[in-house]
């Protein structure tokens, strides 16, 4: 009987002939060896060029390039977020159609394993046995600061966020070199164990390079012109060395559209700007993006290959140049230098040393060619012993056997920052029962929707309570007598005392063990309750459950709400935090409303201080929330000046809490502006990309961007907005 194969998915941005950048060849050399070593490998990359998948076989390894928008939620996420949603999306479907697979993997760069993630640690059927392994390549949150991009700009600092949760929520973690472990370790201090394995090459074509011939009269730069590769010292170091009378010119190779911020403006503009007389005299010559076969007949008869990087993972660049002969001079700032030995097989030089650079580039200049010969000679002999095939395969596979298919249902929810079990609560209330709590005031005619929303759930262990502070309007009064003879909930009489209050009332009378707001005016899906209690019971340290709104009556729109964590949380309420299903007792301990919040946020700072005090909670990526949008809604009633004594009450209040994060709240502030004004994190916000929220100038700027001519244009036009 023929044994089955073991079941490899890789989910990808990149994935060559599409995209030849180091993401997509890690994953085409990956899905290769494991084809050869007898895995059935699915490769999943999205297509935006298409709304169906387009299915194809690549030497026995199905590619699977899914069509982008295939759900709706581009209509409320940004593009990030909205990509993680589709890679779960389309995972699902074939999982539901084929089963699990042995083993999925997927980078952390974008986040784009986020919501495969959520639906594993919530428990969702299919997901919750699905083993993912992550693998560290480019983490936005690092290379944003290496590129000076202002990180704590919506939506990067939103992507860096579900990168982290990524590498926390995963079941291992892998990484081609020990330096991208020690360079993320300060950004999570509780990171888990990284295992570090090679990135794996086989070389597809034998080179052609004459290794006889001296390659020192080609000096290249091969890579993204970007702050991160090294581009500004490396021209710095250049330019000092045309000066003091070196005579050899410098080969820039790289392209692509890489907005350099400090400058506002593409960094191939900004070289041309800034060098633009040693390109004019020759001594800079720009080749732009080359294909691999262009790159190699440039290079055939060897060259020097400049990696200045000032950090850096463990750039393909480097094996390449190795393989084909080449003599590479890199720095010592990357996992570059777990590969080249000074001397030896390349050479080092280091950013911290002053003229490391074009020191180094002397040496090289002045060594006899029987040296260079050899170091070429060794450093393909290094590539061959590292990166070999069958040497890769032998620690990935470990990897792989030791990643346990253990259900997710009673682990642990992987928060970034701390959070308390059910040992640290003491039990409260009746075993099962849901009490939800339903504040009103003056809602006669909304209130039976919201009865018959809670009477439909599937979840069937309910009681109601409403609390009536003090309704005065006659209908309404009447509504509540005839409505509770129709649904027989329990009605507490207060005197007008506010919501705050009305809440605080009704959680008092609770006797379920889970407790639920709803608002009058408000309504639940079938499936919301039964959905959170079953993540209460079973996740020891999750204490109140959230999900996604649907926009009803004023507006067709969503909002998406996410896991509440800091520093983004005291920024901006980040969850439905009127609708939320609690474990009682929590509540009870940190959850009250403030009554002093007499013109709102209330509910949002009932949910800093739950958090504050290790009472976490986590949200179903669902819209099971309908939230009415009309007229005379309290929030409708907002004013700026209502928010500032709302938004300041609280971070008095919890001073001490806000203090932990002071510095990145400042950086939100000062790169976002107010929180009241900011929707959702996924989006840019709009004064830093004008007209960002309207759908038609959303499809013009992603055609420019898709065009060298009009890009420039309009990058000057906004960089004359923004001043």
């Amino acid at each position: 009987m023929e044994q089955r194969k073991k079941k490899y998915w890789l989910i990808t941005t990149e994935y060559p002939p599409m995209y030849g950048g180091g993401i997509g060849t890690y994953c085409y050399h990956t899905a290769k060896m494991l084809q050869q070593n007898n895995w059935e490998v699915t490769v999943f990359v999205p297509n935006q060029y298409s709304e169906n998948d387009i299915v194809s076989s690549d030497n026995g390894i199905r590619i699977i390039q899914f069509g982008r928008y295939q759900t709706n939620v581009h209509n409320f996420l940004g593009p990030e977020t909205g990509l993680a949603f589709e890679f779960a999306h389309v995972i699902k479907k074939y999982l539901a159609t084929e089963g699990l697979p042995d083993i999925l993997e997927s980078q952390e760069y974008a986040g784009i394993a986020y919501y495969i993630l959520q639906y594993k640690h919530l428990n969702y059927p299919l997901f919750n046995s699905l083993k993912v392994v992550l693998t560290l390549h480019a983490p936005s949150f690092l290379y944003y600061e290496y590129n000076q991009v202002p990180a704590m700009q919506l939506p990067y600092f939103w992507i860096g966020q579900m990168e982290r949760w990524c590498i926390m929520a995963a079941d291992k973690l892998n990484a081609p070199s020990a330096f991208i472990i020690k360079a993320i370790k300060p950004f999570i201090p509780s990171l888990p164990e990284v295992t570090v394995v090679p990135l794996p090459f086989e070389q597809t074509q034998s080179t052609n390079s004459n290794h006889t011939n001296d390659p020192r009269g080609n000096w290249f730069f091969f890579g993204k012109l970007t702050p991160q590769k090294g581009i500004l010292p490396l021209l710095k170091g250049f330019r000092t060395l045309w000066q003091t009378g070196w005579a050899k010119p410098l080969y820039l190779i790289g392209g692509g559209n890489h907005y350099f911020h400090p400058e506002r403006m593409d960094m191939q503009e900004w070289i041309k700007k800034k060098y633009g007389g040693e390109i004019q005299s020759g001594k800079l010559i720009l080749l732009g993006s080359l294909s691999p076969a262009q790159w190699k007949e440039k290079t055939q008869n060897g060259a020097v290959i400049l990696i200045p990087s000032i950090g850096d993972n463990y750039p393909y660049t480097v094996i390449e140049s190795l393989i084909n002969g080449n003599i590479v001079l890199a720095s010592r700032q990357g996992g570059q230098t777990e590969i080249l030995k000074d001397g030896e097989n390349g050479f080092l030089f280091d950013h911290q040393e002053e003229d490391s650079l074009t020191k180094k580039a002397h040496v090289i200049n002045n060594l006899p060619v029987e040296r260079i010969q050899t170091i070429r000679t060794n450093a393909k002999r290094s590539v061959e012993e590292r990166h070999s095939y069958q040497n890769v395969y032998a620690q990935k596979v470990q990897i792989i056997e030791s990643t346990d298919a253990t259900d997710t249902k009673n682990q642990l929810f992987p928060f970034l920052t701390g959070s308390k079990t059910w040992e640290d609560l003491q039990p409260k209330g009746r075993k099962d029962l849901l009490s939800v709590v339903i504040p009103f005031y003056n809602m006669g005619l909304y209130l039976e929707e919201a009865l018959q929303s809670v009477h439909a759930s599937d979840y069937r262990n309910i009681e109601v309570i409403v609390v009536n502070d003090g309704s005065d309007n006659a209908d309404s009064i009447e509504a509540l007598k005839t409505l509770q003879n129709k649904y027989k909930f329990i009605l507490i009489e207060q005197r007008n005392r506010g919501l705050s209050a009305a809440r605080n009332t009704g959680a008092q009378q609770a006797s379920g063990e889970f407790m639920a707001f709803l608002d009058p005016d408000d309504a639940v899906d079938p499936t919301y309750f039964s959905k959170a209690i079953e993540i209460l019971k079973n996740k020891q340290n999750v204490h109140y459950v959230g999900c996604w709104a649907q926009y009803f009556e004023g507006s067709t729109g969503s909002w998406p709400a996410f896991t509440p964590e800091p520093p983004y949380l005291l920024y901006h309420n980040m969850i439905n935090s009127s609708a939320l299903v609690y474990r009682t007792t929590a509540f009870t301990q940190n959850g009250w409303n403030d009554p002093a919040l007499e013109y709102g946020c209330e509910d949002w700072e009932s949910v800093i201080n739950l958090t504050k005090n290790g009472w976490r909670g986590v949200v179903i990526p669902e819209k099971l929330w309908l939230y009415r949008i009309r007229k005379k809604s309290m929030a409708r009633s907002f004013t700026r000046e209502k928010l500032l004594f709302s938004y300041r009450y609280i971070a008095q209040k919890h001073s001490a809490f806000y203090s932990i994060f002071a510095a990145e709240l400042t950086g939100l502030l000062n790169a976002n502006g107010p929180g009241y004004k900011i929707d959702n994190p996924t989006f840019a916000t709009d004064e830093h990309i004008p007209f960002n929220k309207n759908k038609i100038i959303k499809k013009v700027i992603n055609y420019i961007k898709k065009k060298p001519a009009l890009r420039k244009n309009a990058l000057y036009i906004l960089s004359k907005l923004k001043k």
